[in-house]
C-alpha cells in the first residue's frame, strides 16, 4: 500500500524529484525502524535501537538529539522543503494513521 501511497501524495503535490526522494527516504526509514511497533512497554521509545537501525542505510545519521526520531533533510532554497512537509503529514495520515502533528 505504501509504494502506492507514495506515488499518489507525490502525483497529487506535485513533488519534484528531491522532494520525491525525501517522501521515499521517510518510507524506508519507517519501514526499518518498523514505525507500528516503535511504541514499546509505558509509552516509552528505543530510540537507540532505532538509530541503529537507520545507521546501517544513512551512515551520516549520527544521533536524534532529542528524545525521539528525528531526521533532517538537506534541501537546497526553493526546493519547496514546506511542500515536503506536507507530503510527510499525508503519507503518515495515510499509512500509519497518525493525527497529531507538532511542526
Amino acid at each position: 500500500m505504501s509504494d502506492l501511497t507514495t506515488r499518489e501524495i507525490a502525483a497529487r503535490l506535485s513533488l519534484r524529484a528531491p522532494q520525491r526522494t525525501g517522501l521515499e527516504i521517510l518510507k524506508h526509514a519507517l519501514e526499518l525502524i518498523e514505525f507500528e511497533k516503535f511504541v514499546v512497554k509505558n509509552g516509552t521509545r528505543d530510540t537507540q535501537k532505532a538509530l541503529e537501525k537507520l545507521r546501517g542505510s544513512y551512515p551520516m545519521l549520527e544521533d536524534f538529539e532529542r528524545e525521539f526520531v528525528s531526521m533532517c533533510f538537506a534541501l537546497a532554497t526553493g526546493v519547496g522543503k514546506t511542500r515536503l512537509m506536507g507530503a510527510f503529514i499525508a503519507y503518515l495520515y495515510r499509512v500509519y494513521g497518525v493525527q497529531n502533528f507538532f511542526v
